[in-house]
């Protein structure tokens, strides 16, 4: 069972909400249906990827016009897995 450890980065906006332990890369995503999208990323931080959602969120809608009705936000993986983005950073 893996280690959670608490993460206040944001919680303004998501709430609180936790991470596994040792988990470094993190993203951000886009979600349609039931696909979810890694754009950008990975950060080193999950601050960072926060602080990169709304970035994401219009370079999306600027190549896809249907982008406005997903729902964006951040994912972490552990750092051993990468997830190729379709935006770099």
């Amino acid at each position: 069972m893996a280690h959670l450890t608490s993460c206040r980065a944001g919680e303004a906006d998501t709430g609180h909400h936790y991470h596994r332990q040792g988990e470094k890369g993190f993203y951000v995503t886009i979600i349609r249906g039931t696909q979810v999208g890694y754009l950008l990323g990975p950060y080193p931080s999950h601050q960072e990827a926060i602080d990169n959602v709304e970035r994401g969120r219009k370079l999306a809608t600027t190549a896809d016009s249907w982008a406005d009705f997903d729902a964006f936000g951040t994912a972490s993986l552990p750092a051993e897995i990468t997830k190729r983005t379709v935006f770099s950073n």
